[in-house]
């Protein structure tokens, strides 16, 4: 069975971090923490790429914008990168309400080769010189090389580049809690605890006008999520309501659905061979005894909805909330705006679930598999979970459960017979991922093979960032 194995150790902040997030096209890691930095790590695979990319070693290093120490007092909530297109963007969303864009300085910036459109190319004469060999920055740097990126590294770190806010987005009346922009990176969405989304065009020389303004929710705004394929937008909130929301083309942006978690938890099956993830995910009994001191009334109102991640396909999303469980739910039409319905609701996490981040990859599409969806929660723990939707010959699918399975302490109800459009089960797990501390964000490396695919990053209350694999025993 498969395990999380933990490549990197990146410790820097010194207040609780809030979220993670990877650059679609370069090989750099963004964190934003309450201590008002954002700081940027760089990562490289020395290994072939031709490898197992379970099994190719990373090593990652750290750079901090100059610019870092202009964040406002309160610091930044969530960040959030561009599309391909435009990777040397960013978007943070601060605990003071306003939006910042940043972009990276460099004047000798080139773009090149229209296949490879977001990579950027350091001038070539500019720091070492690749030709000739001869020259004062030969002498000084004769260990600098490019990453497969073009980003000059400084004797194997990403040379520091100077970050300027180029614009400020303002209209929220307090904490901005999230922040994301759409596929194509024409579109830009916030969140806050005002009860407010917001939805804002890019326009050329890096100006952004408001286009929609959306008061749906009856509470604090959690988080939103961008549809992977489709000017579709998702939205949780403290009120316990999921909104789907998109540009009517009879009107503006409205909500097109409202969707309100109502399935009881089912039971969290394990396969019996599976020892680790057993290991990680049954309580101890220090956790047994600690869970039954405490003493804690059931929850009365309805769970707030505290994360929330599109499959890559599109057709399904999953919710996570106080409950601890993660729920998924599917888009039963074609069209953008037909009905999505809860398929199934499993207990995941004994305590809220914070955090989900949802690839491709793991079992293969035609055997079923939609992808591994990474949570993590309140408990300090992160679950990686193969998500499948049965087939006919479902003996592959089926292989992750075996006919003898070991149940973990949950809810036994069995949800509505709809959950057999899809099921999800765990195939590896950690425990403590940050101490005792919170898993505020996860986030899975969106680039390709030998660039990055199938990493995790992860930050928590700990102030540490840590980057994870799931390696196969």
């Amino acid at each position: 069975m498969p395990s999380l194995q933990l490549v990197a150790d990146l410790p820097g902040h010194t207040e609780p971090a809030w979220c993670v997030a990877w650059n679609p096209a370069r090989s750099l890691l963004a964190s934003c923490s309450t201590d008002r930095t954002v700081r940027l790590y760089s990562y490289s695979n020395t290994s072939s790429a031709a490898a197992d990319p379970t099994k190719v070693s990373s090593t990652t290093t750290s750079t901090e914008p100059d610019a870092a120490s202009a964040f406002p007092e309160r610091g930044t909530r969530s960040l959030a990168w561009s599309s391909r297109r435009w990777s040397r963007r960013s978007i943070s969303g601060r605990f003071g309400a306003s939006l910042g864009v940043w972009e990276e300085v460099d004047e000798d910036a080139e773009e090149e080769d229209e296949g490879e459109e977001g990579v950027y190319r350091p001038h070539r004469g500019c720091g070492h010189d690749h030709g000739h060999g001869h020259g004062h920055d030969q002498a000084h740097h004769h260990e600098d090389d490019e990453d497969e990126d073009g980003d000059v590294l400084m004797g194997g770190v990403v040379a520091k580049k100077e970050w300027e806010c180029v614009t400020t987005l303002e209209g929220h009346e307090s904490e901005c809690k999230s922040v994301g922009w759409s596929p194509d990176g024409n579109l830009l969405a916030s969140c806050s605890r005002d009860k407010s989304v917001w939805v804002w065009e890019v326009q050329p020389d890096s100006d952004f006008e408001c286009i929609a303004v959306m008061m749906e929710h009856s509470q604090d705004v959690k988080t939103l999520s961008w549809h992977p394929k489709e000017e579709i937008l998702a939205s949780a909130s403290y009120d316990s309501h999921i909104h789907l929301l998109w540009d009517d083309p009879d009107g503006d942006w409205c909500n097109f659905q409202k969707l309100h978690p109502k399935l009881p938890a089912s039971a969290l099956t394990i396969p019996s061979s599976a020892t680790s993830v057993i290991a990680e995910l049954k309580p101890s009994e220090a956790e047994r005894k600690a869970d039954e001191a405490l003493d804690v009334p059931p929850l009365e109102e309805d769970e707030t909805v505290w994360a929330l991640a599109w499959s890559p396909c599109g057709r399904f999303l999953a919710s996570g909330g106080d409950l601890g469980g993660v729920r998924l739910w599917e888009r039963t039409g074609h069209n953008p705006d037909s009905p999505v319905a809860e398929r199934i609701h499993t207990a995941a996490h004994s305590r809220s679930c914070f955090a989900l981040s949802w690839i491709s990859g793991g079992l293969p599409e035609s055997e079923g598999g939609l992808g591994l969806l990474a949570s993590g929660g309140g408990d300090g723990k992160i679950i990686i979970w193969q998500v499948v939707r049965p087939v006919a010959s479902s003996s592959s699918a089926e292989a992750g459960v075996s006919a003898t399975e070991t149940k973990t302490e949950a809810n036994t109800e069995t949800p509505t017979e709809s959950a057999a459009t899809v099921r999800m089960y765990p195939v590896a797990a950690v425990r403590e991922a940050h101490g005792v501390s919170d898993v505020n964000s996860l986030s899975w490396c969106p680039r390709g093979e030998g660039k990055g695919k199938g990493l995790l990053a992860s930050c928590g209350d700990d102030g540490t960032v840590r980057v994870w694999r799931v390696v196969r025993d």
